[in-house]
């Protein structure tokens, strides 16, 4: 059975640079597919860098971003500084002079235990985005982690912080955290709902020395990360929330720590740290197509149609050119074993020798067959190649004999 198409009478013989073409034609479509693939790959990725700003950055317009606070932070004249590592964040404190940094980090990367209780004992005020229960006890102990429930719009604020009854009502829920003693003094909550918990508090804190010498300092807990977010910052009070929250002082460390910094913790980072966010998408794309790919090279159409030859080749011009081919390459001995294996094959068969018994059994059942002498029959079977062509003619014809007489025995 075969799919090729007959040729048309009379039509012109195919080219040998027609056939090249022809069969490169089939293969546009993957290259085409994996061209566009290359393609989307390059467009995530260079669309996932864009500013290389990401959730709550003070430099990203992008609507999870928080550029519109800063630059109205920055037009109030607090002085905005965005930092990415521990060192640089605890430099730009010191800078500021004592009590004269906030430090607000925004949860990018989980800090380890040093770098929370060195900015715990900077002097500096803290203020933290949806912290974690770890992060809470070093910095705030007197507060514990509460449930995560969903945003609620137009929550007043239930608290008499200047800050909040400035704002009045604002955006609330999402992490909640509650005292650990309902009566510590120093716990303010605010923007609270009905089944407890608050995202907003406020920790009266000591100075840097631990001491209260040191002057006094806030722990400030948001745990609502929609009142920075450019998108919904103007929504109900987030705006006047966010300002007086973050506004305090008269610097503003906006800390994003980087997973790739290395003071954060002593553990090896996880693989998922290294991997560009665009790399997923792209990885996910590409999937996809390869999927598409294998669906479409592995469809079928219809059940198989059975065509008939362009050509008709009759089965001895196949043995005349393989005799022409012995000839040219003067090759009699292999010319000769094939001529007496494929003898052997045919005796064995119609003498009913098994084929692994082997050539001296077949001779012994020819010799007995035709009653010729066992050495006659071998020497015919298993003698060396003849020297030339007349002898390997007489070589073909005597095989042909003895198979005749085989076969009238």
């Amino acid at each position: 059975m075969s799919t090729a198409a007959p040729v048309a009478a009379g039509a012109p013989p195919e080219s040998a640079g027609d056939r090249p073409r022809a069969r490169r034609r089939p293969r546009r479509g993957p290259v085409a597919l994996a061209v566009l693939a290359v393609l989307v790959l390059v467009a995530l990725v260079v669309g996932s860098r864009g500013t290389g700003r990401g959730a709550l950055d003070p430099a990203s317009p992008e609507p999870d971003g928080a550029r519109a606070v800063a630059q109205v932070l920055g037009d109030l004249g607090v002085e905005v500084t965005r930092t990415t590592s521990a060192a640089a964040t605890l430099d730009a404190v010191r800078a500021a002079g004592p009590g004269g940094a906030a430090v607000l980090v925004v949860p990018t990367a989980p800090l380890g235990t040093a770098q929370l209780e060195d900015l715990a004992a900077s002097g500096a005020d803290l203020l933290l985005v949806q912290p974690t229960a770890d992060d809470l006890a070093v910095v705030a102990p007197s507060l514990r982690l509460g449930e995560d429930v969903e945003a609620a719009s137009a929550v007043p604020p239930q608290c008499d912080l200047p800050a909040a009854t400035a704002a009045g009502p604002a955006t609330g829920g999402g992490a909640l955290v509650e005292p650990r003693d309902d009566e510590d003094p120093d716990v303010t909550l605010c923007y609270g709902l009905p089944f407890g918990g608050a995202p907003y508090a406020v920790v009266e804190a000591s100075g840097g020395d631990g001491t209260g010498e040191g002057g006094s300092r806030r722990v400030v807990v948001l745990g609502q990360p929609d009142v920075l977010r450019n998108e919904s910052v103007a929504d109900e009070g987030n705006a006047a929330l966010a300002l007086a929250t973050l506004g305090a002082r008269g610097s503003l460390v906006w800390y994003l720590p980087d997973p790739l910094d290395p003071a954060l913790s002593d553990e090896p980072l996880p693989l998922s740290a290294l991997v560009p966010p665009g790399l997923v998408r792209a990885a996910q794309v590409l999937g996809v197509a390869a999927l598409l790919l294998l669906l479409w090279r592995g469809r079928r159409l219809g059940r198989l149609v059975p065509e008939r030859l362009p050509v008709v080749v009759r089965a001895a011009e196949a043995v005349e050119g393989r005799g022409r081919l012995y000839r040219a390459s003067g090759d009699r001995a292999h010319a000769a074993a094939v001529l007496r294996s494929a003898c052997l094959g045919r005796l064995a068969g119609r003498l009913g020798v098994p084929p692994s018994a082997g050539a001296a059994a077949v001779v012994a059942a020819t010799a007995a067959a035709t009653g010729r002498p066992a050495a006659e029959v071998d020497a015919l079977l298993r003698s060396p190649a003849p020297g030339d062509d007349e002898g390997l003619v007489a070589l073909a014809h005597a095989l042909d004999a003895l198979e005749r007489e085989v076969r009238r025995s």
